[in-house]
């Protein structure tokens, strides 16, 4: 699993992790990684966004200074899948794993 800082423009946005050609993306409203299609399309076809590798203590300051947070009234709709998601991923099993990864 790697993990990787996604920025639109320079501005960060995301904490990602890629498992097997499945993107997750640290939503900071629920706590959780979760299954992004959308941001993995970009990483293997469309690349409007940057991805930059990170390790699991940067990924682990992101997460901590909440990046990933959405506006609850203009996502409403995607934090609705999102909260409903029967298998986010917990960020510490990510940054684990990331971690035996990277050794």
């Amino acid at each position: 699993m790697k993990l990787y800082l996604v920025k639109q423009q320079g501005e960060p946005l995301w904490v990602a992790a890629l498992a097997h050609e499945t993107m997750y993306a640290y939503v900071a409203n629920t706590g959780k990684f979760h299954d992004n299609n959308a941001l993995r399309n970009d990483y293997y076809m469309e690349r409007d966004f940057s991805y930059e590798e990170i390790g699991p203590a940067e990924a682990r300051r992101l997460i901590d200074d909440g990046l990933g947070r959405l506006d609850e009234a203009e996502e409403a709709e995607d934090l609705a899948v999102w909260q409903a998601d029967p298998k986010p991923l917990d960020p510490a099993d990510v940054l684990s794993i990331a971690a035996g990864y990277n050794r």
